[in-house]
């Protein structure tokens, strides 16, 4: 678990590094580089693909974990469409989506885990319900990162759970 979150570190690490504009262009001689050059280098770095889909072992919470406090300090509640990761930072959102069915959710992170080794995953029921994985219990699923501007999207939608899912009033 520390080798995994030190290589997040370094990838942030060397990620904000390359934010930076260039100081020196060595090819040409010039002590600054063009403004021409730095701007596509930002622009670059705004425009790029968001990150890959990853094939990760996924589960969800049992029905006895509702109510309980989860490692962000939320209370889990199996209605809401959250997860647990071992390393992503809490609020993060992801897509998820069940390749056996075609059937796809987009859930946040709100809590640690799973622990069982070989386990990348834990939703929760609703989430679960929604790929129609319930039967299966675990699956491998395709999970994508949600680039920022959708996640902004999604996060709206996200805060919508609070009151109701799918336009029913939470009980």
């Amino acid at each position: 678990m520390m080798k995994k979150a030190s290589l997040i570190l370094m990838a942030i690490f060397g990620l904000s590094l390359l934010s930076y504009p260039a100081i020196a262009d060595v090819s040409s001689g010039n002590e600054e580089i063009s403004q021409e050059k730095a701007d596509l280098v930002i622009d670059s770095l705004h425009t790029q693909e968001p990150p890959g889909i990853e094939v990760m072992v996924t589960t969800y919470y049992s029905r006895r974990f509702h109510g309980r406090k989860t490692a962000s300090g939320e209370r889990y509640d199996q209605a809401n469409l959250t997860c647990a990761h071992k390393y992503l930072p809490f609020n993060t959102l992801l897509q998820v989506t069940n390749p056996n069915n075609g059937k796809s959710v987009v859930v946040r992170v709100n809590d640690r885990g799973p622990f069982p080794r070989g386990r990348h995953l834990d939703l929760s029921y609703a989430a679960a319900k929604e790929l129609d994985m319930i039967r299966a219990g675990v699956i491998r699923a395709e999970v994508q990162l949600l680039p920022m501007e959708k996640a902004i999207e999604e996060s709206i939608d996200m805060d919508a759970q609070d009151f109701a899912i799918h336009g029913e009033p939470k009980k």
